[in-house]
């Protein structure tokens, strides 16, 4: 992973509700923990979702989302996930998500692709929907270039 793109990592315990009946961590709980990293990551570089999106009336909206699972991971087992913004343009963000386990190993790896959209739902440029939410993050995430 480039090191220079916005990249945040959080710590997290998997809980026996992060789990099936076997023991193994729930595939689909996988989307909760990449929605928790993008929000995260977000708030890291000035831009928490409720506040700079959500209440400014754009939503992200998954186009895609798909995970490759490496390693199970049971209850109590400490993950690092690590979430970077790998795409930005004025009208989509691809996010990348890696699971890591303890001793580093890879568990999973997965990419959700976002589009901004209206509250009615319809796609939108946020350079021209938004032009202070769309510089902020320009500014911040200069490494994209258009």
């Amino acid at each position: 992973m480039n090191a220079s793109l916005p990249t945040h990592e959080m710590e997290m315990i998997v809980t026996w509700g992060d789990c099936d009946a076997a023991g193994i961590s729930y595939y689909a709980k996988t989307f909760d923990w990449f929605t928790n990293g993008r929000m995260r990551l977000l708030a890291k570089y000035g831009f928490p979702y409720m506040e700079a999106f959500h209440r400014n009336g754009i939503s992200l909206v998954c186009l895609t989302a798909d995970c490759a699972y490496k390693k199970m991971l049971r209850p109590d087992e400490t993950i690092t996930l690590r979430t970077s913004v790998t795409f930005f343009t004025r009208t989509r963000m691809t996010f990348e998500y890696e699971i890591y386990k303890t001793n580093g190993e890879l568990a999973a790896k997965g990419q959700t692709t976002h589009a901004y959209a209206t509250p009615e739902g319809k796609a939108c440029n946020l350079k021209k929907a938004r032009p202070e939410l769309w510089n902020g993050l320009a500014e911040q995430w200069s490494v994209f270039q258009e």
